[in-house]
């Protein structure tokens, strides 16, 4: 890591310790026990126009799950008219010294915006005071999509902290955050969970996160722990979790690649079956788009391309990608190999038919959309953490691999050089990337933004922009 990135971490992490990452919308009388109340996450849970989820943790002395909802009408909440519900506790998977809650908020009105608190209503023990807001029946909406935070210390989790912060500074108008898996590098140490949910915590206090299960958090329930998830019936979690949920009129669905079965590699037939119906369901009740979340992704560029659960014969790339086309899926947003890449429309061949594209110009940059593309789209938005790979030179891919791509560059973190602990890869901490994704009506527009530590002031700025039309 270089000296100037060690110290700007080391900054953020000694003002975090200092001066705590909650709000300050409490009165002194009410100023909740934040030692006790930690890792609160909001997630969609059954339908998004009226209801969220909540997964918090405590101590085990805290025993009850109270959770306090109010509509956002001021500043400050007076939570003695707040909604009040009950959730369930279970000893959390990873520390046994600690209650996992979860609760759920129902009957609330579309298109709303909410105070929440979470805790122990009998112990007057609650979280710092959060925000959230429910999906609209229709309109225009904007998403942060992210992959990959995975951080081995606590020094580099304040820097993917610092990006989810990054991002919805940047894109302030982002009603949820997609994540594409690898929260962190050892999904069953608790303690890793502490440091990038601790950092981030007042950014997650205040927007929904859409988690997909990454490879680094595939044991021992750890996934599903740390998120109140609307999981299919019967369907397994102990590595994972896969998903879906509407908004406004899109249709997005979430998988689990950590699964596997003699037909596929890293899904079970269970949730293939399960994704075909899903979407058929909801194409019926009349979905414009499909979006799909998927850490182990069909089509990237660097290490994991070459990988046999990728590109061998029971491989994502000749079993699942055939099926995102066949199925109409629109955008499918993936991670795992840390690296920036963006396809053209890949049909159920793997190959990309003809293009049509025209052009826009928005605020001085131009933007060009394919339109009603023959085939998925595929999207890694590199990574939001610490880690970083070189691109794939393996001549195993050819030249026809790389022309199913619009974006396939060396990863812009190469140009620090070689990581000192790993020649095989570029300097860690120095590159993150996130991308903000608008959909409106029949046009769905994504920007794609990079920080480098090492210049601009580490702020983001912009390196990819397209966009789909359907007509």
């Amino acid at each position: 890591m270089h000296k100037i990135t060690k110290q700007v971490i080391s900054t953020a992490l000694a003002l975090s310790i200092v001066g705590g990452v909650g709000g300050n919308l409490y009165s002194a009388a009410e100023k909740p026990n934040s030692t006790t109340v930690s890792k609160v996450t909001i997630s969609f849970n059954g339908n998004a126009k009226s209801s969220k989820g909540f997964t918090w943790y405590t101590s085990l002395t805290s025993k009850n799950s109270d959770l306090q909802v109010i509509k956002k009408t001021g500043k400050k909440p007076n939570f003695k008219k707040a909604m009040t519900f009950k959730g369930m506790k279970t000893i959390s998977s990873n520390s046994k010294k600690e209650y996992v809650h979860k609760a759920k908020a129902t009957g609330l009105k579309a298109d709303t915006e909410y105070y929440f608190r979470v805790g122990d209503a009998s112990k007057s023990s609650w979280s710092e005071v959060g925000t959230f807001e429910t999906a609209p029946s229709k309109g225009a909406f904007t998403f942060i999509d992210l992959a990959d935070t995975q951080a081995k210390t606590e020094e580099e989790a304040v820097l993917s902290a610092e990006t989810i912060s990054k991002a919805m500074d940047k894109i302030p108008n982002a009603e949820f955050i997609v994540h594409n898996g690898d929260l962190l590098d050892d999904g069953v140490k608790e303690e890793q969970w502490d440091w990038l949910l601790g950092h981030s915590q007042k950014s997650l206090l205040n927007t929904t996160l859409v988690p997909s299960a990454g490879n680094h958090e595939d044991e021992n329930y750890a996934f599903i722990d740390h998120f109140n998830l609307d999981t299919p019936k019967k369907s397994a979690t102990k590595t994972g979790a896969y998903y879906s949920y509407d908004y406004s009129n899109a249709h997005f669905v979430v998988l689990n690649s950590n699964e596997d079965s003699e037909k596929y590699a890293n899904f079970s037939e269970k949730q293939v079956e399960w994704l075909k119906k899903d979407v058929k369901a909801a194409k019926a009740k009349g979905a414009k788009w499909i979006i799909v979340n998927i850490h182990k992704g069909p089509y990237t560029t660097s290490n994991h391309a070459t990988d046999d659960d990728i590109m061998g014969p029971n491989g994502v790339r000749n079993q699942i990608a055939p099926l995102m086309a066949k199925l109409d899926i629109d955008f499918v947003l993936q991670g795992h190999d840390h690296i920036y890449a963006r396809t053209k429309p890949i049909n159920s061949k793997g190959t990309v038919s003809k293009i049509q594209k025209i052009s826009e110009t928005k605020l001085g940059q131009k933007i060009e959309y394919t339109v009603n593309p023959d085939g998925s789209i595929y999207l890694i938005p590199a990574t939001a953490g610490p880690k970083v790979y070189y691109k794939n030179q393996d001549p195993v891919l050819g030249n026809a691999f790389y022309k199913l791509f619009e974006v396939a560059d060396e990863n812009h973190a190469a140009i620090y050089g070689p990581d000192p602990d790993n020649n095989d890869r570029p300097a860690r901490s120095q590159i993150q990337n996130f991308v903000g994704i608008t959909i409106d009506k029949n046009k769905l527009t994504a920007v794609s933004y990079e920080i480098d530590q090492n210049k601009n002031k580490a702020k983001p700025y912009i390196i990819d922009q397209f966009g789909i039309i359907k007509k």
